[in-house]
């Protein structure tokens, strides 16, 4: 009995039924974050991108489709004009065929309509101006499939995309289902899409090439196409892979291969094999990514669930048939699982808003306004898996680095006097707790009526938001860190194979374990503490000690006074102090101000204490990230105090303190913290422990101040506190 599959394929080519080719799609993605290290990327080129061309170019008979994203162009053009030239000759000969996408990879399903069309047709443009053909096909960033993309896609000029055959399964086909194209549409704009092999993206290049024919070779005489794409960094930036890939000559060896079977496979890229052949048929995808994508955005428990649903699957004889229904989470979760990355995304979002919406001409064609916000969408820093993501420091420093640079642009345009200051209260990020913002021309402050707290503050001269800190939280793969460990005592010795990412749980320091920590509440600043006795430095470090009061993570009341260059922001709560089963009230309120053209806040505190006398310790916390914790160009500098360590990844307890400053040399500034009254002073690192390409990895996420006093409460008491946080230019 001929299926339904079968028959579709036997109407295909007839040159190509003829020849019982089987058509070899291989396509080919590239791409490095903004903000990445420059010899990350230069490593890159070196490891990858520049012997895969030079080997590719070898065999001009293999024809394939290839991507490289804006930030990508940008480096060759800068860095390696060179590099240009040889992919111009690769296209002229046919050999290379150009896919474009959003210029800034970002997903593109969650950024503005304006922004899906802009981003790709400035990627086309730029394959224009470069490499003399216009793109037709598309490289759709982490594969984040939502219905209503193809309006937008075929808006841009893109007649095809590749995604991954996981998104295809999802919607019910079968493995032999998907050797070819399929159409699908929104409003009647019709795209072409590609599924991607799931088999094919698992054994190129880490099992032996001769495995890829084997593969093909099932699908000799069906007249069909077998389709790799995926991502360049495997061949060469993946752990290993640069020894096996090229050194011991996996690649040229595939290519070898490919050579002498051109009897029966046919090199073709994808826009070829879209012209010539015809759709398997129609399909409308669910909301979906790669596999691993809709694992990592499941919520962590949740996470550990399926992962073992998966693992149990395996031993299942009929996985296959069961495996195909089962999915896992939707990519927009991870704003819902990071409130970091939330705020990023929202915060982008609202300034395009004010762009898009702003009726003045001048700033509505604000173009740098615009490529920065455009910067701001790049994907990586958003969400995270088996990639730091998110939890690299300076990768969400460069989000917050190009959003303060838009914003600063458009503010500077609103406003045509010098001094003025700013106040919106929203709920910008959608979280259901008010948020406010204060800003004057240097500085930018996002507050929180969640605690309290103050989520950003961003130094508008030196585009940098000092408070970027992530909270440490409990991943799924926690887990695997401990096995891993007692793996690697099994495996010391034996011989090294070439693993996926997916497969690598390696850790790059011993004792990882030890740094485990995961925090009760977001790690933000003016968060407001009572904490019991005896205080223990070591078990608020660990954030394993006893909160007394309820302030932390609950709301506050928000009132603005004043207007204008006057306006102060005050935040108040009544709440209470637990001890014994036994509940005091007592009060909290701040207020904060900021000067018109200076980088300093100004906090007054005042707590009224109602309850019976009891002793207690008020702290107010603080959380400072500038991006290097054992840089020696970044330190403590505590006037009065020679400090042994002073390492902003350093510990310590200090007494007696009125002034702190965290010192970053290599951005000439310094960050301020004064108090009128005399305090006690705890610091530590916050690390996270995440899992990496290369395994896990400390990770340092800002420097934790907690300044604190010992209060003996008496009814009707008051304390009273003065605090300011500045950022200033440094003074040698």
């Amino acid at each position: 009995m001929i299926s339904t599959m079968m028959l579709i394929c036997l109407e295909k080519s007839d040159r190509l039924t003829e020849m019982n080719k089987v058509a070899f799609l291989f396509c080919v993605h590239n791409h490095q974050p903004v903000g990445n290290f420059l010899h990350v990327v230069e490593n890159a080129y070196e490891k990858a991108y520049l012997p895969f061309i030079e080997v590719l170019k070898q065999y001009p008979f293999m024809k394939i489709s290839i991507h490289y994203t804006g930030i990508l162009w940008d480096f060759f053009k800068d860095h390696h004009p060179e590099f240009l030239e040889t992919l111009r000759e690769l296209v002229k000969k046919g050999q290379l065929e150009m896919m474009t996408g959003g210029y800034y990879e970002p997903i593109l399903a969650v950024i503005p309509d304006a922004d899906k069309v802009g981003q790709i047709k400035r990627l086309t443009q730029t394959i224009e101006e470069e490499m003399g053909v216009t793109p037709r096909g598309m490289w759709l960033a982490e594969r984040v499939w939502e219905p209503h993309l193809p309006k937008y896609l075929k808006e841009a000029g893109v007649e095809y995309i590749t995604i991954d055959d996981y998104h295809f399964k999802k919607s019910g086909l079968r493995e032999e289902d998907l050797h070819g194209y399929y159409l699908t549409e929104e409003e009647g704009k019709v795209i072409k899409v590609f599924p991607g092999s799931e088999t094919l993206r698992y054994i190129i290049p880490f099992h032996p090439a001769e495995e890829t024919l084997e593969y093909l070779s099932r699908l000799q005489g069906s007249s069909c196409a077998a389709i790799f794409a995926d991502d360049g960094e495997k061949f060469g930036i993946w752990p290993s892979t640069y020894h096996s890939v090229y050194e011991e000559g996996w690649l040229e060896r595939f290519f070898q291969l490919i050579g002498k079977n051109l009897d029966w496979i046919e090199p073709v890229p994808l826009g070829t094999y879209a012209d010539r052949e015809k759709p398997l048929g129609r399909i409308y995808l669910a909301c979906s990514s790669y596999m691993e994508m809709d694992e990592w955005s499941l919520p962590t428990e949740a996470m550990v669930e399926y992962g073992k649903v998966v693992e149990r699957l395996k031993e299942n004889p009929e996985r296959d048939q069961i495996r195909r229904f089962i999915k896992g989470g939707f990519w927009r979760n991870f704003f819902a699982k990071y409130p970091e990355s939330n705020d990023l995304h929202k915060r982008v979002l609202h300034l395009r808003e004010k762009i898009g919406n702003e009726k003045r001409g001048s700033i509505l064609k604000s173009q740098n306004s615009l490529l920065y916000l455009h910067r701001a969408q790049c994907n990586d820093a958003y969400w995270h898996g088996v990639f730091g993501g998110l939890y690299l420091p300076h990768l969400r420093h460069a989000i917050y680095e190009n959003l303060i640079k838009a914003e600063a642009l458009y503010d500077r345009k609103m406003h045509k006097e010098k001094e003025w200051i700013d106040l919106e209260r929203s709920d910008f990020n959608g979280d259901g707790d008010e948020e406010v913002f204060l800003k004057n021309p240097e500085l930018v402050l996002l507050f929180s009526s969640r605690g309290g707290c103050l989520l950003e503050m961003d130094d508008r001269s030196k585009a940098f938001n000092i408070l970027g800190t992530l909270t440490r939280r409990k991943e799924g793969y926690h887990q695997k860190l401990l096995e891993a460990q007692e793996q690697a005592l099994r495996d010391e010795g034996s011989e090294a194979k070439t693993k996926t990412i997916h497969e690598i749980f390696d850790s790059k320091e011993e004792g990882l374990d030890q740094y485990l920590h995961f925090d009760g509440y977001r790690r933000a600043s003016f968060l407001d503490h009572f904490i019991a006795e005896p205080m223990d430095f070591e078990s608020f470090r660990r954030c394993d000690y006893q909160e007394e009061g309820d302030f932390i993570k609950e709301s506050y009341e928000i009132e603005v006074r004043g207007e204008g260059k006057q306006s102060e922001v005050l935040f108040s709560r009544s709440g209470s102090l637990w001890k014994n089963g036994k509940r005091d009230p007592i009060k909290i309120e701040k207020s904060f101000s900021i000067p018109t053209h200076q980088t300093i806040l100004k906090a007054t505190y005042q707590i009224t204490y109602q309850g019976e006398k009891r002793k207690t310790n008020f702290g107010i916390e603080f959380n400072i990230n500038l991006l290097a914790g054992d840089a020696p160009d970044r330190y403590y500098n505590i006037p009065g105090q020679n400090l042994e360590d002073r390492r902003l990844a350093s510990m310590g307890a200090l007494n007696g303190m009125t002034e702190v400053h965290l010192v970053d040399e290599w951005n000439k500034m310094e960050v301020v913290l004064k108090t009128d009254r005399k305090c006690n002073l705890w610091r530590f690192p916050i690390e996270t422990v995440s899992l990496s390409e290369s395994g896990f990895e400390r990770i340092f996420q800002g420097s934790c101040l907690l300044f604190y006093w010992p209060l003996e409460l008496e009814p009707k008491m008051r304390f009273e506190v003065s605090i300011e946080l500045g950022i200033q230019p440094l003074s040698k």
